[in-house]
């Protein structure tokens, strides 16, 4: 009597107890509707909030003025692109921006900012895709009389991190690829230094394949985006043009990539190569989503590059060492003036021979300047500035503009 009502001679039927002979049938018909129609068993998705626009409008109006990472041109909690062609100095720059961002002392002419637009001191997380170890130190240091060793290191802001690639090759299980691992990493080291300001140079290499390609590019920029939200930081991508016809003014077609990498970012300036002396530089405001146009074609931001001493620029060293590479302000003037004439063969005894460095210390003579500032200008003596001005010729700035 002790055996179960299930058992039935050396057969067991007890773990036929809650058996649905349908469920295998029913699940697999499940599975089935769920691969040609999975939208249905989804949840509904909620993705947007809505709430009535003055509600918004009023809120907003509470908000403090923007504040200002560079002057207009970037503003706090944007994702900015700053491009030019190669070798014209934009890394030089980006730096030069964190570093200034990390002490909470603005480049010039933005060293006096607006009431409210005061940025404090940043922790500002620099990976350089470009230099080498030994090439950025250079940069940021002189070099002994024989030239083999650096000396006077420059000592950068402890709120100043940079960030090289070191990478096996390999693509880890459960990433999609490269740009999803670079990212992953990206994340966790914004946490570990606690980093409010992300300074990409440049954005090419945030993936393996060509940002010339409007999806690669696009992509790119949304992920920085998305970035940017879910932590509250600021972006500056750096990125290169393709190859242009160096008399034309600066646009943002010029960008490579860019009908979609405008599409995304914030803010875009890019920097050019003046024809007038070797180490001028001038910055072009491109885009501005919330800042103001203050420096297009006609009122560009003009700077000298080079080596000089930003530590008694900043106030914190009489001791004269030129040991930073990077950006003194010059003034603001037309674009037009700084680009080359576009090239047309002539005759030889048709060509102008006007020099345009000439020309153009001879119109900023003409303005008040006296030949010291012009030499600084132009980056040459004052002795060489003053035979410029009074070198004989047409009228300086016809000659400049033709």
């Amino acid at each position: 009597m002790g055996s179960s009502m299930f058992e039935t001679g050396d057969q067991d039927y007890g773990s036929m107890v809650g058996w649905d002979p349908h469920k295998e049938r029913l699940n697999k018909l499940i599975a089935e509707a769920k691969k040609n129609n999975p939208r249905v068993f989804s949840p509904v998705p909620d993705m947007l909030f809505v709430r009535p626009a003055n509600g918004v409008q009023e809120i907003a109006g509470k908000w403090e003025p923007m504040q200002q990472l560079f002057g207009p041109l970037w503003l706090r909690e944007e994702v900015a692109v700053l491009y030019s062609s190669p070798g014209v100095g934009k890394s030089s720059l980006a730096v030069q921006i964190g570093e200034s961002l990390a002490r909470g002392i603005s480049i010039a002419p933005f060293d006096k900012p607006r009431p409210g637009c005061e940025v404090p001191p940043q922790r500002v997380l620099y990976i350089d895709f470009e230099l080498t170890l030994q090439q950025f130190t250079r940069r940021y240091s002189t070099e002994s009389d024989d030239g083999l060793r650096v000396e006077n290191l420059y000592e950068f802001s402890p709120n100043f991190f940079r960030g090289e690639l070191v990478w096996n090759g390999r693509i880890d299980d459960g990433y999609e690829d490269f740009t999803d691992m670079l990212f992953t990493d990206l994340d966790r080291k914004l946490t570990e230094h606690e980093a409010t300001v992300l300074i990409c140079d440049n954005i090419t290499f945030l993936s393996t394949s060509s940002t010339a390609n409007a999806s690669i590019a696009f992509r790119l920029m949304s992920r920085l985006q998305e970035l940017k939200k879910y932590r509250f930081i600021s972006i500056l991508a750096v990125a290169h043009t393709p190859k242009r016809l160096e008399h034309r003014p600066l646009t943002e077609r010029d960008l490579q990539g860019s009908i979609d990498l405008a599409k995304v970012a914030d803010s875009m300036f890019a920097l050019g190569r003046s024809c007038i002396a070797p180490d001028l530089r001038y910055i072009k405001q491109i885009k501005s989503r919330s800042g103001q146009m203050e420096f297009g074609s006609e009122n560009v931001l003009v700077y000298h590059l080079g080596k000089f001493d930003l530590s008694a620029d900043l106030s914190e060293t009489n001791a004269a060492s030129r040991n930073f590479f990077g950006y003194s302000f010059v003034g603001l003037e037309n674009e037009l003036i700084h680009l080359p004439a576009p090239f047309r063969p002539l005759p030889v005894k048709q060509r102008p021979k006007v020099d345009r460095r000439v020309a153009y210390a001879k119109m900023l003579a003409e303005q008040g300047m006296s030949s010291a500032a012009i030499g600084k200008k132009l980056g040459i003596g004052k002795t060489t500035a003053y035979r410029y001005v009074m070198r004989g010729g047409k009228n300086a700035r016809s000659t400049i503009e033709a």
